[in-house]
């Protein structure tokens, strides 16, 4: 694992935006796996930089996503289609063809085997992650175990209260989700992980520093994955001490 410490948050996007970037100029048809959230709006706003600049292609790009809500359709404003085809696809020119998200509206089984049946077959080359204040990843919530494929979850309160400032209230904010397992996110040859904020800092401690891999803090799986670059701002970075293990690079 590496830990990447920048001057500030807009510095960790736009390295992480570059490390997507470069995986594209290698391979672009190459299989990513996104993540939404305001958290990864900056790293896609690089990308399209990159895209409209011409030093990459996203036109051919694929992509599969972590999460949608169990109950809102694609057309939805609060559904993570939407949020995806606002903030990158319908910007850099993906086709619709190319995109594996959860369908909200359809049954929850037939969509965990539809997607699970392309995650199976397909080689994830990079997945773009952040995590909760409890820790989690995608919607994989503080647990008993480690999930492996796609599943459908219950959203803890405390992840419907974050949530909320995306929605009107919290009344509206769904209490389900279908998400990609921990299984299938660490599958993904890569993983480029950022994060921002205060009300992060007990979830990155779990992650950084020395502590057991555990399920009631999904995000410590990533000190098991074998390429795993993580940029935090100096304020989150500066209270926390890594592990031994962990690489620490000063930007």
């Amino acid at each position: 694992m590496k830990l990447v410490i920048t001057h500030s948050y807009e510095e960790s996007a736009a390295l992480c935006a570059e490390i997507m970037n470069e995986v594209f100029r290698k391979k672009p048809d190459a299989l990513m796996g996104l993540a939404t959230g305001s958290t990864p709006v900056p790293v896609y706003e690089k990308m399209v930089e990159a895209h409209r600049a011409g030093t990459v292609d996203y036109s051919k790009a694929r992509s599969i996503n972590l999460d949608e809500y169990i109950g809102l359709a694609g057309s939805d404003p609060n559904s993570y289609l939407y949020f995806m085809r606002t903030n990158l696809f319908d910007r850099v020119g993906m086709s619709l063809h190319n995109v594996w998200i959860p369908d909200g509206m359809k049954p929850v089984e037939e969509e965990l085997a539809r997607l699970n049946g392309y995650l199976d077959s397909h080689e994830m080359e990079i997945q773009l992650l952040s995590v909760g204040t409890n820790g989690h990843i995608g919607f994989n919530e503080p647990d008993d175990v480690f999930y492996d494929k796609y599943h459908a979850v219950d959203l803890t309160e405390e992840t419907r209260r974050s949530n909320s400032r995306l929605f009107s209230s919290i009344e509206e904010v769904p209490r389900a989700a279908i998400t990609m397992g921990i299984g299938g996110i660490m599958r993904a040859k890569q993983i480029a992980f950022l994060a921002t904020g205060g009300e992060k800092l007990r979830a990155m401690k779990a992650v950084l520093e020395k502590g057991n891999v555990t399920p009631k803090v999904q995000g410590t799986v990533l000190k098991l994955h074998r390429d795993c670059t993580i940029f935090l701002d100096r304020a989150l970075a500066q209270q926390i001490t890594p592990d031994r293990g962990v690489e620490v690079i000063y930007k």
